[in-house]
């Protein structure tokens, strides 16, 4: 009877340390899904080409935060990973029919776990800018926090022939 105990607490921690490896790669992989927004980065296909620079003066500034996938159902990959991962750890646990329920509520329990993770990996905090041009016109940017402009001062807004807008110091 000690060898079947034992036997099954083995089963239970090579599954656990197999979901909990699993786990660790997938957060891993989707660690990187949020957008570069710094002012400073620039895409190697703009390098080369000629943006439009505009002087202008910093009128206001707050602090928002920039989502990719807002819905949960926009964070697939999370949820799916997280799904594999809690169905795995809810085999572990209950026998025959109990089995199929702690592996269904597992399976339910990590997407949900896995898309809110996901999502939260995706945002990020950054400032939008509402800067009046010497031109007369106003525009508003948002980039990362990396550089902070205050309200008053002298800035360029530049933009890049694919539309994307960065402020600078002037």
């Amino acid at each position: 009877m000690l060898k079947i105990v034992a036997l099954m607490e083995k089963k239970v921690m090579q599954k656990t340390l197999a979901v909990s490896a699993f786990g660790l790669a997938a957060f891993l992989s989707i660690g990187g899904c949020a957008r570069n927004i710094s002012s400073n980065t620039y895409d190697a296909k703009t390098l080369g080409s000629a943006s439009r620079t505009y002087p202008c003066v910093v009128v206001s500034s707050r602090t928002v935060m920039v989502e990719e996938g807002e819905r949960l159902e926009d964070n697939k990959t999370g949820g799916i990973m997280g799904a594999i991962a809690g169905g795995a750890l809810g085999s572990a646990f209950g026998g025959g029919r109990g089995r199929i329920i702690t592996t269904a509520g597992g399976a339910l329990a990590g997407a949900a776990a896995g898309a809110y993770a996901e999502k939260s990996m995706k945002s990020q905090e950054a400032i939008e800018y509402v800067v009046e041009l010497q031109s007369g016109g106003m525009q508003s940017v948002v980039q990362g926090t990396d550089v902070v402009l205050r309200n008053g001062q002298a800035a360029y807004l530049i933009v890049d022939p694919k539309g994307r807008s960065r402020l600078i110091a002037r």
